[in-house]
This record gives structure tokens, C-alpha cells and sequence, in this order.
């Protein structure tokens, strides 16, 4: 299975957005000023977007209002966040709390999370976005039992 079906399978029922167009993913790129990693493209042309537990953006469309080109494009825009360090990662979803996962150029093969509050600050979420998901979906599945017990 490739990652893409992996994501598939283990959030059936949370609802995913259509696969994206090359032309969707080329304009995408075009706004932002550049590529986006091949590990997010194969993504986006099964799925433009998934939630997850608690109906969370785990994974943002690429053009919906805070999708994954509008709110890239914000915390680049202002003085409000550290300029060098958003720039240089690419912001693709959030478990719905706060912090959200991105990119880092420079760390390729490493997926970070980030919040706004941290200034500069980043923690290294995991080695891939499955790697990622699984475990965030891992620890809601977690909650929910507690919860029944």
C-alpha cells in the first residue's frame, strides 16, 4: 500500500477531500513560490484534505480559507511571526490544538510541529506524515477508551 491508502484505511470515516488535479497542485506551487515535497504531492493527488478525531484539519486543502496556501502565505506576510524560520518550512495541518505540522526545508525526512507561541521553538513531530497521523489518531483512539471505561 502506499502511504496515501495507508491514510486511507486507517481514517475511514473521517471525510477526505477530492484528489487534487495537477493543475490544482501546479497553481498551488505557483502561489507559494515554490514546490511543495513530493511526500505532500503524492498526498494531494489521492485526497485534498483530511480531517481527523475531533473533526481536526489534520491535513489542509490546498485553497480552502486557511488551507494549506492561504495560511502559508499568512505567516510569511506579517511581522507577527519569525519571518526566517516560517519561510523556511511549508505548514500542512494541525490536530486541531494549537500547534500544527509542517515541513522544514532543511531537515529533510523530518516532519515538525510548531506553535506560534514558540517563536522560533519547534519540536520534530516524526519521520514521515503517516508516521505522524497514525500516532496523533493513535493517542485520540487512546482518550476515547479511557473515556468509556
Amino acid at each position: 500500500m502506499t502511504p496515501a491508502q495507508i491514510i486511507k484505511e486507517a481514517f475511514r470515516g473521517f471525510p477526505f477531500g477530492q484528489p487534487c488535479t495537477p493543475a490544482n497542485i501546479a497553481r498551488a506551487e505557483h502561489d507559494l513560490g515554490e514546490s511543495l515535497p513530493e511526500e505532500l504531492r503524492e498526498f494531494y493527488r489521492m485526497f485534498d484534505g483530511f480531517h481527523g478525531p475531533t473533526d481536526a484539519h489534520f491535513f489542509w486543502s490546498l485553497f480552502e480559507k486557511n488551507g494549506l496556501v492561504d495560511f502559508n502565505r499568512f505567516l510569511r506576510s506579517g511581522d507577527e511571526f519569525p519571518h526566517r524560520f516560517v519561510s523556511s518550512c511549508l505548514f500542512f495541518g494541525d490536530a486541531g490544538i494549537g500547534d500544527m505540522w509542517g515541513i522544514k526545508r532543511d531537515l529533510p525526512g523530518k516532519v515538525v510541529r510548531w506553535d506560534a507561541s514558540w517563536g522560533e521553538d519547534f519540536q520534530i513531530a516524526g519521520e514521515s506524515l503517516v508516521e505522524v497521523w497514525l500516532a496523533e489518531k493513535k493517542t485520540f483512539d487512546g482518550l476515547k477508551k479511557k473515556k468509556r471505561a
